[in-house]
């Protein structure tokens, strides 16, 4: 395996995302360049970068240390556990390869955190098969991460709802149409320049939410230098969606994502208290389905689980760490 240095991943982005598209059973989103960079820079600045590219595909993680664990090798983001560090066609092949690597290689690794991997693949037999017997294995935190279906545009999405949640989301569109509310769509940032001021726009409406107070948004720290990296990668590409809903010329919601792989990942939304009965929160999730299933976009993937993505999204999707200890 031929090790990368930053330089050459960052170059290679397009071509890295590409094998990551071609990758069975991952978050495809947050295995990407668009998601491991900017996490990357934004939370474990410090940490080496450890990446290496093979007939297989790549393999992208972090080097750190710390005193009781020792050195530790981990995804380039893994704060939610959900990047997956292998990414090629034949996952199967890139990790028997990089388990007979790591036996081997003379880097002086004590723990290898890897993330992202799907319990029921390939990949996760041969990570098991490849470091069993050498080294003590375990399994980290699962992660769940809730995906809605938009085929059948958005008739398909909302007949896959409950009875009682398809009701409310007509009623909360109805009350929108009736107050006036309007919806600012964009489809099209294509400049850093663009992604920033909607960032900015964003941010404007986030300051009069409820996360403000609770310190829990992304007005400030790590968060904000994440996006702050991650929205003109994506504009760059045409791959970023904004939505913002305005009464009375100010913006009182927004929702924004990114468009990747014929899939849709959610990123962030919020709303300004004082318009909470207009229910915004539902309304910019509900238009920004409208507008994607006019895209042609075949799936809502609302990431991590909580309990109110269960009434947007019918499918569960489960990936695991797997833990590898030096004996």
């Amino acid at each position: 395996m031929r090790e990368l240095t930053v330089e050459e991943l960052n170059q290679r982005a397009k071509e890295f995302d590409t094998a990551v598209c071609q990758t069975p059973d991952i978050d495809h989103f947050c295995s990407s360049s668009f998601w491991i960079l900017p996490a990357w820079r934004a939370f474990l600045p410090d940490h080496r970068l450890w990446a290496h590219e093979s007939e297989h595909g790549f393999v992208a993680l972090g080097i750190g240390t710390d005193r009781s664990l020792g050195t530790y090798a981990h995804p380039l983001e893994a704060s939610w556990a959900l990047a997956s560090p292998f990414v090629g066609p034949d996952s199967a092949s890139l990790t028997r390869q990089f388990a007979s690597f790591c036996r081997r290689t003379s880097v002086n690794w004590d723990i290898l955190f890897l993330s992202g991997i799907s319990p029921e693949s390939k990949a996760f037999q041969e990570l098991i098969r490849g470091f069993r017997g050498h080294f003590s294995l375990g399994l980290g935190p699962s992660s769940i991460r809730r995906v809605a279906s938009l085929e059948g545009g958005i008739e398909g999405f909302l007949q896959r709802r409950s009875s009682k949640f398809r009701a409310s989301l007509r009623r909360t569109r109805r009350r929108g149409e009736d107050a006036g509310i309007e919806v600012d769509y964009i489809d099209e940032a294509n400049a850093e320049e663009a992604a920033s001021d909607l960032f900015d726009r964003a941010l404007a409406v986030e300051h009069k939410s409820w996360k403000a107070d609770a310190d829990t948004g992304i007005i400030d720290g790590p968060m904000k230098t994440f996006y702050r990296h991650m929205l003109p990668r994506l504009a760059q590409r045409g791959a970023l969606r904004f939505l913002f809903l305005n009464l009375d010329g100010e913006d009182i919601a927004y929702c924004f994502g990114a468009v990747f792989n014929d899939g849709f990942r959610g990123l962030q939304m919020s709303y300004v208290d004082d318009f909470a009965d207009h229910s915004p929160g539902s309304l910019a999730q509900l238009r920004m389905i409208e507008e994607l299933c006019d895209e042609g976009v075949t799936t809502y993937d609302l990431g991590s689980d909580m309990d109110y993505k269960r009434r947007w999204a019918e499918q569960g999707m489960e990936t695991l760490a797997v833990i590898v200890r030096r004996i």
